[in-house]
Protein backbone atom coordinates (compact mmCIF):
# COMPACT_ATOMS: atom_id res chain seq x y z
CA UNK A 1 0.00 0.00 0.00
CA UNK A 2 1.40 3.41 -1.05
CA UNK A 3 0.54 5.70 1.70
CA UNK A 4 1.34 9.88 2.13
CA UNK A 5 2.02 10.89 6.18
CA UNK A 6 2.08 14.39 7.12
CA UNK A 7 4.87 12.90 9.60
CA UNK A 8 9.13 13.60 8.60
CA UNK A 9 9.99 10.78 10.49
CA UNK A 10 13.50 10.39 8.27
CA UNK A 11 13.55 13.93 8.44
CA UNK A 12 13.70 14.40 4.61
CA UNK A 13 12.55 17.79 4.17
CA UNK A 14 12.45 17.47 0.42
CA UNK A 15 11.84 20.51 -1.15
CA UNK A 16 8.90 20.41 -3.11
CA UNK A 17 7.82 17.13 -2.74
CA UNK A 18 6.50 14.58 -0.24
CA UNK A 19 7.59 11.56 1.30
CA UNK A 20 6.07 7.95 0.31
CA UNK A 21 5.70 4.97 3.04
CA UNK A 22 5.38 1.79 1.51
CA UNK A 23 2.83 -0.42 4.11
CA UNK A 24 0.21 -0.21 5.73
CA UNK A 25 -0.52 3.43 7.71
CA UNK A 26 0.98 1.79 11.25
CA UNK A 27 4.08 1.19 9.65
CA UNK A 28 5.43 4.88 10.75
CA UNK A 29 4.66 4.00 14.29
CA UNK A 30 6.86 0.77 14.90
CA UNK A 31 9.41 2.86 14.83
CA UNK A 32 10.83 4.72 17.99
CA UNK A 33 11.75 8.04 16.79
CA UNK A 34 13.75 9.28 19.70
CA UNK A 35 15.75 5.99 19.49
CA UNK A 36 16.69 6.46 15.83
CA UNK A 37 16.84 9.70 15.33
CA UNK A 38 17.41 11.82 18.56
CA UNK A 39 15.96 15.23 18.11
CA UNK A 40 14.20 14.57 15.32
CA UNK A 41 10.59 16.88 14.99
CA UNK A 42 7.58 15.50 15.35
CA UNK A 43 5.58 18.30 13.92
CA UNK A 44 4.14 17.74 10.53
CA UNK A 45 6.13 19.55 7.90
CA UNK A 46 2.80 20.73 5.64
CA UNK A 47 2.69 23.55 8.44
CA UNK A 48 5.70 24.18 7.82
CA UNK A 49 5.70 24.43 4.24
CA UNK A 50 2.64 26.23 4.23
CA UNK A 51 3.85 29.09 7.09
CA UNK A 52 6.96 29.01 4.55
CA UNK A 53 5.45 29.31 1.71
CA UNK A 54 3.20 32.62 3.04
CA UNK A 55 5.82 34.46 4.44
CA UNK A 56 7.76 33.81 0.45
CA UNK A 57 4.28 35.10 -0.82
CA UNK A 58 4.63 37.84 1.16
CA UNK A 59 7.93 39.22 0.88
CA UNK A 60 7.43 38.85 -2.81
CA UNK A 61 4.55 41.57 -2.85
CA UNK A 62 4.85 44.92 -3.93
CA UNK A 63 3.12 48.27 -1.87
CA UNK A 64 0.14 49.38 -2.50
CA UNK A 65 -0.70 51.52 -6.22
CA UNK A 66 -2.86 53.29 -3.99
CA UNK A 67 -0.46 55.21 -1.52
CA UNK A 68 -1.84 58.46 -0.68
CA UNK A 69 0.72 61.25 -1.64
CA UNK A 70 0.80 64.01 1.26
CA UNK A 71 1.71 66.52 -1.69
CA UNK A 72 -0.81 65.92 -4.41
CA UNK A 73 -3.61 68.81 -3.71
CA UNK A 74 -7.30 67.89 -4.00
CA UNK A 75 -8.87 69.01 -7.09
CA UNK A 76 -12.29 68.07 -5.96
CA UNK A 77 -14.16 66.38 -3.47
CA UNK A 78 -13.07 62.62 -2.76
CA UNK A 79 -15.92 59.76 -3.52
CA UNK A 80 -16.37 57.66 -0.50
CA UNK A 81 -13.89 54.38 -1.42
CA UNK A 82 -15.93 51.03 -1.51
CA UNK A 83 -14.09 48.66 0.38
CA UNK A 84 -17.04 45.79 0.41
CA UNK A 85 -14.52 43.82 -2.43
CA UNK A 86 -11.96 43.62 -0.37
CA UNK A 87 -9.83 40.79 -0.27
CA UNK A 88 -7.48 40.23 3.15
CA UNK A 89 -5.75 37.37 1.90
CA UNK A 90 -4.28 39.79 -0.91
CA UNK A 91 -3.08 42.64 1.42
CA UNK A 92 -0.30 44.63 -0.39
CA UNK A 93 3.10 44.95 1.50
CA UNK A 94 3.39 47.18 4.89
CA UNK A 95 5.81 50.42 3.99
CA UNK A 96 8.54 50.73 6.19
CA UNK A 97 6.76 53.96 7.86
CA UNK A 98 3.17 51.93 7.87
CA UNK A 99 4.92 48.95 9.84
CA UNK A 100 6.30 51.14 12.03
CA UNK A 101 3.32 52.91 12.71
CA UNK A 102 1.22 49.69 12.98
CA UNK A 103 3.97 48.47 16.06
CA UNK A 104 3.74 51.37 17.70
CA UNK A 105 -0.08 51.02 17.75
CA UNK A 106 0.80 47.43 19.39
CA UNK A 107 2.51 49.58 22.24
CA UNK A 108 0.13 51.70 22.15
CA UNK A 109 -2.58 49.23 22.92
CA UNK A 110 -0.04 48.16 25.80
CA UNK A 111 0.60 50.81 27.68
CA UNK A 112 -3.26 51.19 27.80
CA UNK A 113 -3.44 48.59 29.97
CA UNK A 114 -5.46 46.28 27.02
CA UNK A 115 -4.95 42.87 25.97
CA UNK A 116 -3.56 42.37 22.22
CA UNK A 117 -5.24 39.53 21.86
CA UNK A 118 -9.01 41.38 22.46
CA UNK A 119 -7.95 43.91 19.94
CA UNK A 120 -6.73 41.85 17.30
CA UNK A 121 -10.10 43.30 14.98
CA UNK A 122 -8.84 47.61 15.38
CA UNK A 123 -5.32 45.78 14.41
CA UNK A 124 -6.62 44.17 11.11
CA UNK A 125 -8.71 47.35 10.24
CA UNK A 126 -5.46 49.46 11.00
CA UNK A 127 -3.71 47.14 9.07
CA UNK A 128 -5.83 47.06 6.58
CA UNK A 129 -5.72 50.99 5.80
CA UNK A 130 -2.03 51.36 6.18
CA UNK A 131 -1.61 48.80 3.53
CA UNK A 132 -3.64 50.12 0.65
CA UNK A 133 -3.45 53.69 1.78
CA UNK A 134 -0.07 54.31 3.42
CA UNK A 135 0.67 56.69 6.69
CA UNK A 136 2.42 59.29 4.64
CA UNK A 137 -1.07 61.41 3.87
CA UNK A 138 -4.02 61.12 7.11
CA UNK A 139 -6.77 58.65 6.57
CA UNK A 140 -9.84 59.84 6.05
CA UNK A 141 -12.32 58.96 8.76
CA UNK A 142 -14.84 57.84 6.77
CA UNK A 143 -12.23 54.75 5.28
CA UNK A 144 -11.94 53.76 8.52
CA UNK A 145 -15.56 53.38 9.72
CA UNK A 146 -15.89 52.13 6.09
CA UNK A 147 -13.30 49.39 6.57
CA UNK A 148 -14.35 48.81 10.28
CA UNK A 149 -18.00 48.38 8.86
CA UNK A 150 -17.12 45.51 7.24
CA UNK A 151 -17.80 42.70 9.84
CA UNK A 152 -17.47 41.68 13.48
CA UNK A 153 -14.00 41.13 12.88
CA UNK A 154 -13.52 44.44 12.43
CA UNK A 155 -13.21 47.46 15.05
CA UNK A 156 -12.44 51.27 14.50
CA UNK A 157 -12.89 53.18 17.46
CA UNK A 158 -9.59 52.70 19.08
CA UNK A 159 -7.73 53.04 15.58
CA UNK A 160 -9.64 56.66 15.09
CA UNK A 161 -8.77 57.80 18.44
CA UNK A 162 -4.72 56.50 18.06
CA UNK A 163 -4.59 58.74 14.55
CA UNK A 164 -6.10 61.43 15.84
CA UNK A 165 -3.72 61.14 18.61
CA UNK A 166 -0.77 61.23 16.11
CA UNK A 167 -1.83 63.63 14.03
CA UNK A 168 -3.04 61.21 10.96
CA UNK A 169 -6.70 61.56 10.83
CA UNK A 170 -8.89 63.69 8.76
CA UNK A 171 -11.86 63.82 11.13
CA UNK A 172 -15.99 63.72 9.18
CA UNK A 173 -17.60 66.90 10.02
CA UNK A 174 -19.97 66.09 13.15
CA UNK A 175 -23.23 65.21 12.98
CA UNK A 176 -26.12 65.30 14.73
CA UNK A 177 -28.14 61.90 15.01
CA UNK A 178 -31.17 63.61 15.93
CA UNK A 179 -31.00 66.53 13.49
CA UNK A 180 -30.17 64.00 10.60
CA UNK A 181 -33.42 61.79 11.74
CA UNK A 182 -35.08 65.19 11.21
CA UNK A 183 -33.55 66.16 7.82
CA UNK A 184 -34.36 62.57 6.75
CA UNK A 185 -37.94 62.56 7.37
CA UNK A 186 -38.71 65.91 6.29
CA UNK A 187 -36.95 64.38 2.40
CA UNK A 188 -39.32 61.89 2.63
CA UNK A 189 -42.16 64.18 2.63
CA UNK A 190 -43.87 65.65 -0.69
CA UNK A 191 -41.98 68.22 -2.24
CA UNK A 192 -44.53 71.14 -1.12
CA UNK A 193 -44.02 70.21 2.01
CA UNK A 194 -40.57 68.69 2.62
CA UNK A 195 -38.74 72.31 1.52
CA UNK A 196 -40.63 74.45 3.74
CA UNK A 197 -39.59 71.59 6.71
CA UNK A 198 -36.01 71.87 5.92
CA UNK A 199 -35.97 75.71 6.20
CA UNK A 200 -38.29 75.30 9.46
CA UNK A 201 -35.09 72.76 10.69
CA UNK A 202 -32.83 75.72 10.35
CA UNK A 203 -34.35 78.35 12.35
CA UNK A 204 -34.77 75.51 14.93
CA UNK A 205 -30.72 74.57 14.71
CA UNK A 206 -30.17 78.21 14.52
CA UNK A 207 -29.01 78.90 11.32
CA UNK A 208 -32.24 80.91 9.99
CA UNK A 209 -31.92 84.08 8.55
CA UNK A 210 -32.38 85.85 11.59
CA UNK A 211 -29.68 84.63 14.81
CA UNK A 212 -31.89 82.35 17.09
CA UNK A 213 -31.47 80.63 20.08
CA UNK A 214 -30.80 76.89 18.72
CA UNK A 215 -33.55 74.50 20.24
CA UNK A 216 -32.47 70.65 21.36
CA UNK A 217 -31.78 68.26 18.64
CA UNK A 218 -33.68 65.56 20.71
CA UNK A 219 -36.96 68.10 20.17
CA UNK A 220 -36.42 69.06 16.91
CA UNK A 221 -36.17 65.43 16.09
CA UNK A 222 -39.68 64.83 18.36
CA UNK A 223 -41.46 68.18 16.35
CA UNK A 224 -40.72 66.76 13.23
CA UNK A 225 -41.68 62.89 13.93
CA UNK A 226 -44.88 64.51 15.33
CA UNK A 227 -45.90 66.92 12.62
CA UNK A 228 -45.00 64.72 9.13
CA UNK A 229 -47.99 62.53 9.50
CA UNK A 230 -50.08 65.70 9.42
CA UNK A 231 -48.29 67.22 6.60
CA UNK A 232 -48.75 63.72 4.90
CA UNK A 233 -51.92 64.02 4.92
CA UNK A 234 -52.57 67.55 3.84
CA UNK A 235 -50.46 66.44 0.88
CA UNK A 236 -52.76 63.83 0.12
CA UNK A 237 -55.68 65.68 0.52
CA UNK A 238 -54.90 68.31 -2.67
CA UNK A 239 -53.02 70.83 -0.14
CA UNK A 240 -50.14 72.80 -2.51
CA UNK A 241 -48.65 73.44 0.87
CA UNK A 242 -47.97 75.70 4.04
CA UNK A 243 -49.94 78.63 2.50
CA UNK A 244 -52.69 76.97 2.14
CA UNK A 245 -53.14 75.48 5.45
CA UNK A 246 -55.84 77.21 7.83
CA UNK A 247 -56.95 76.91 11.18
CA UNK A 248 -59.82 74.83 9.97
CA UNK A 249 -57.41 71.90 9.10
CA UNK A 250 -55.11 72.13 12.20
CA UNK A 251 -57.95 71.82 14.19
CA UNK A 252 -59.60 68.99 12.06
CA UNK A 253 -56.04 66.94 12.71
CA UNK A 254 -55.94 67.40 16.34
CA UNK A 255 -59.23 67.03 17.31
CA UNK A 256 -59.20 62.81 16.87
CA UNK A 257 -55.47 63.10 18.77
CA UNK A 258 -55.28 62.49 22.33
CA UNK A 259 -52.50 62.86 25.31
CA UNK A 260 -49.23 63.72 24.38
CA UNK A 261 -49.88 63.10 20.65
CA UNK A 262 -52.11 65.82 20.59
CA UNK A 263 -50.12 67.95 22.84
CA UNK A 264 -46.84 67.25 20.05
CA UNK A 265 -47.90 67.90 17.28
CA UNK A 266 -50.11 71.18 18.22
CA UNK A 267 -46.95 72.18 19.60
CA UNK A 268 -45.36 71.69 16.46
CA UNK A 269 -47.43 73.34 13.90
CA UNK A 270 -47.26 75.98 16.47
CA UNK A 271 -43.48 76.19 16.45
CA UNK A 272 -43.23 75.38 12.29
CA UNK A 273 -45.81 78.15 11.27
CA UNK A 274 -44.34 80.83 13.23
CA UNK A 275 -40.87 80.22 11.95
CA UNK A 276 -42.33 80.11 8.77
CA UNK A 277 -44.23 83.57 8.91
CA UNK A 278 -40.70 84.39 10.33
CA UNK A 279 -38.69 83.08 6.95
CA UNK A 280 -41.74 84.89 4.76
CA UNK A 281 -42.28 81.97 3.56
CA UNK A 282 -46.29 82.54 4.72
CA UNK A 283 -48.34 85.87 5.43
CA UNK A 284 -50.07 84.78 8.37
CA UNK A 285 -49.65 81.66 11.13
CA UNK A 286 -52.90 79.87 11.07
CA UNK A 287 -51.87 78.08 14.00
CA UNK A 288 -51.62 80.96 16.53
CA UNK A 289 -54.75 80.95 17.76
CA UNK A 290 -55.70 77.60 17.58
CA UNK A 291 -55.74 75.90 21.26
CA UNK A 292 -55.55 72.84 23.06
CA UNK A 293 -57.36 72.17 26.11
CA UNK A 294 -55.34 69.35 27.89
CA UNK A 295 -55.67 67.95 31.52
CA UNK A 296 -52.23 67.85 33.74
CA UNK A 297 -51.27 64.94 36.02
CA UNK A 298 -50.49 65.99 38.83
CA UNK A 299 -47.23 64.24 40.23
CA UNK A 300 -48.02 60.50 42.32
CA UNK A 301 -45.99 58.67 44.59
CA UNK A 302 -44.88 55.33 43.61
CA UNK A 303 -46.53 51.92 45.46
CA UNK A 304 -44.00 51.08 47.99
CA UNK A 305 -43.54 46.95 47.32
CA UNK A 306 -42.20 48.82 43.96
CA UNK A 307 -39.41 50.63 46.01
CA UNK A 308 -38.24 47.26 48.27
CA UNK A 309 -35.12 45.98 47.19
CA UNK A 310 -34.72 48.68 44.37
CA UNK A 311 -30.64 48.08 43.82
CA UNK A 312 -30.75 44.29 44.41
CA UNK A 313 -31.42 43.63 40.85
CA UNK A 314 -28.31 45.58 39.64
CA UNK A 315 -24.82 43.95 39.95
CA UNK A 316 -22.83 46.86 38.70
CA UNK A 317 -21.53 49.89 40.60
CA UNK A 318 -22.19 52.59 37.61
CA UNK A 319 -25.67 51.42 37.48
CA UNK A 320 -26.70 51.48 41.35
CA UNK A 321 -25.37 54.91 41.51
CA UNK A 322 -27.17 56.11 38.31
CA UNK A 323 -30.08 54.84 40.34
CA UNK A 324 -29.18 56.36 43.67
CA UNK A 325 -28.77 60.14 42.31
CA UNK A 326 -32.37 59.51 40.75
CA UNK A 327 -33.94 58.06 43.55
CA UNK A 328 -32.33 59.70 46.28
CA UNK A 329 -31.57 63.18 44.51
CA UNK A 330 -34.06 63.18 42.29
CA UNK A 331 -31.57 64.41 39.38
CA UNK A 332 -32.43 64.31 35.31
CA UNK A 333 -30.82 61.47 33.47
CA UNK A 334 -29.53 63.94 31.17
CA UNK A 335 -28.05 66.11 34.45
CA UNK A 336 -26.43 62.64 35.21
CA UNK A 337 -24.42 62.42 32.12
CA UNK A 338 -23.23 66.05 32.57
CA UNK A 339 -22.05 65.65 36.39
CA UNK A 340 -18.28 66.18 36.21
CA UNK A 341 -15.31 64.19 38.50
CA UNK A 342 -13.68 66.88 39.40
CA UNK A 343 -17.27 68.18 40.88
CA UNK A 344 -17.58 65.59 43.08
CA UNK A 345 -16.20 66.16 46.85
CA UNK A 346 -15.95 63.21 48.35
CA UNK A 347 -14.05 65.11 51.66
CA UNK A 348 -17.29 67.04 52.12
CA UNK A 349 -20.01 64.37 50.36
CA UNK A 350 -21.12 67.15 48.22
CA UNK A 351 -21.92 66.53 44.20
CA UNK A 352 -21.73 69.96 41.83
CA UNK A 353 -24.18 70.02 39.44
CA UNK A 354 -23.78 72.92 36.36
CA UNK A 355 -26.31 74.31 34.97
CA UNK A 356 -26.31 76.07 31.45
CA UNK A 357 -28.22 79.53 32.25
CA UNK A 358 -28.80 78.75 35.87
CA UNK A 359 -26.97 78.89 39.39
CA UNK A 360 -24.96 75.45 39.71
CA UNK A 361 -26.61 73.37 42.35
CA UNK A 362 -24.70 71.48 44.66
CA UNK A 363 -26.70 68.39 46.24
CA UNK A 364 -25.41 66.60 49.57
CA UNK A 365 -24.44 63.38 48.99
CA UNK A 366 -26.16 60.61 51.67
CA UNK A 367 -24.02 57.66 52.97
CA UNK A 368 -25.29 55.45 50.53
CA UNK A 369 -24.81 57.21 47.62
CA UNK A 370 -21.19 58.50 48.74
CA UNK A 371 -20.61 54.48 49.36
CA UNK A 372 -21.66 54.22 45.96
CA UNK A 373 -19.75 56.55 44.28
CA UNK A 374 -16.57 55.64 46.19
CA UNK A 375 -17.48 52.10 44.38
CA UNK A 376 -17.79 53.27 41.26
CA UNK A 377 -14.38 55.24 41.35
CA UNK A 378 -12.75 52.50 42.23
CA UNK A 379 -13.80 50.31 39.59
CA UNK A 380 -13.13 52.78 36.90
CA UNK A 381 -9.64 52.77 37.97
CA UNK A 382 -9.55 49.42 37.66
CA UNK A 383 -10.96 49.23 33.99
CA UNK A 384 -9.95 52.08 33.00
CA UNK A 385 -6.57 53.31 33.97
CA UNK A 386 -5.73 55.62 31.67
CA UNK A 387 -9.25 57.24 30.81
CA UNK A 388 -9.29 60.93 30.86
CA UNK A 389 -12.13 61.37 30.23
CA UNK A 390 -14.04 64.30 32.50
CA UNK A 391 -17.36 63.24 33.22
CA UNK A 392 -18.24 61.05 36.29
CA UNK A 393 -19.93 58.49 34.30
CA UNK A 394 -18.17 56.72 31.48
CA UNK A 395 -18.93 53.79 28.97
CA UNK A 396 -16.68 51.40 27.68
CA UNK A 397 -16.41 53.56 24.69
CA UNK A 398 -16.47 57.22 26.17
CA UNK A 399 -13.13 55.76 28.56
CA UNK A 400 -11.36 55.44 25.61
CA UNK A 401 -12.91 57.79 23.42
CA UNK A 402 -10.25 60.99 23.60
CA UNK A 403 -13.13 63.35 22.22
CA UNK A 404 -14.01 63.12 25.69
CA UNK A 405 -17.60 62.46 24.82
CA UNK A 406 -20.50 62.09 28.02
CA UNK A 407 -22.01 58.78 28.45
CA UNK A 408 -25.26 58.11 25.97
CA UNK A 409 -28.79 58.33 27.20
CA UNK A 410 -28.72 54.41 26.54
CA UNK A 411 -26.17 53.92 28.95
CA UNK A 412 -27.96 56.29 31.78
CA UNK A 413 -31.41 54.26 31.08
CA UNK A 414 -30.01 50.85 31.48
CA UNK A 415 -30.43 50.35 35.10
CA UNK A 416 -33.72 51.44 34.86
CA UNK A 417 -34.99 48.71 32.22
CA UNK A 418 -33.29 46.28 35.01
CA UNK A 419 -35.20 47.22 38.02
CA UNK A 420 -38.28 47.64 35.56
CA UNK A 421 -39.44 51.31 36.46
CA UNK A 422 -38.56 54.70 34.68
CA UNK A 423 -36.05 57.44 35.76
CA UNK A 424 -38.61 59.97 35.62
CA UNK A 425 -41.24 57.91 37.80
CA UNK A 426 -38.41 57.63 40.26
CA UNK A 427 -37.88 61.57 40.84
CA UNK A 428 -41.41 61.68 41.00
CA UNK A 429 -42.32 59.68 43.86
CA UNK A 430 -38.60 61.36 45.45
CA UNK A 431 -39.86 64.67 45.15
CA UNK A 432 -43.36 63.80 46.08
CA UNK A 433 -42.15 62.04 49.10
CA UNK A 434 -40.05 65.26 50.30
CA UNK A 435 -43.38 67.75 49.26
CA UNK A 436 -45.40 65.02 51.75
CA UNK A 437 -43.02 66.21 54.76
CA UNK A 438 -43.20 69.93 54.04
CA UNK A 439 -45.49 71.85 52.44
CA UNK A 440 -42.46 74.58 52.04
CA UNK A 441 -41.97 75.11 48.31
CA UNK A 442 -39.16 76.79 48.81
CA UNK A 443 -37.25 74.17 50.68
CA UNK A 444 -37.75 72.02 47.44
CA UNK A 445 -36.31 74.47 45.71
CA UNK A 446 -33.25 73.99 47.48
CA UNK A 447 -32.89 70.50 48.00
CA UNK A 448 -33.53 69.26 44.25
CA UNK A 449 -33.12 72.61 42.27
CA UNK A 450 -36.60 72.91 41.21
CA UNK A 451 -38.16 76.24 39.42
CA UNK A 452 -41.10 77.93 41.59
CA UNK A 453 -43.99 76.71 39.41
CA UNK A 454 -42.53 73.11 39.65
CA UNK A 455 -41.87 73.08 43.29
CA UNK A 456 -45.48 74.90 43.86
CA UNK A 457 -46.93 72.24 41.78
CA UNK A 458 -45.39 69.37 44.50
CA UNK A 459 -46.34 70.84 46.98
CA UNK A 460 -50.23 71.45 45.62
CA UNK A 461 -50.32 67.60 44.67
CA UNK A 462 -49.02 66.46 48.33
CA UNK A 463 -51.21 68.61 50.12
CA UNK A 464 -54.09 69.24 48.73
CA UNK A 465 -56.16 70.76 51.37
CA UNK A 466 -53.80 74.09 51.23
CA UNK A 467 -54.57 76.83 48.65
CA UNK A 468 -52.13 79.10 47.34
CA UNK A 469 -52.60 82.76 48.38
CA UNK A 470 -55.19 84.63 45.94
CA UNK A 471 -53.13 88.07 46.59
CA UNK A 472 -49.61 86.30 46.10
CA UNK A 473 -51.21 83.84 43.26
Amino acid sequence: MLAETEIDVDGAAMAGGDQLWFGREIGPRLRTLDARYPGARRKGRYASKRRLAQEAEQAARSVSAHLTDPGQLELFDTPARDWTGLDEAELPALTEQAAAVLDDFTAYIRRRGWKIGQLGASIRTLRILAAYLGIAAPIRETDIRAVAGLSHNHQGARVINYLRRRGLLISDEPVDTYVAKARSIADRLPATFSEPVHVWIDVLVGQGSKPSQPLGAETIQRYTRYVAPVLLDWANDGLGGPREVTREHIEAAIEPLRGSTARGVHVGLRSMFRALRRERLIFRDPARTVELAIARRLPRPLPSDRLTGLLNPITDARGRLIVSLVAVHALFPRAITQLLLEDLDRARGQQRVRRVGRPDHVIYLDDLTMELATAWIAERYRRWPDCANPYLIVSRETAIDDLHRPASSDVIGQPFRTVGLRASELRQDRIFDEARHTADPVHLMRVFGLSDVTAMKYVAAAHPDKRADPIQA
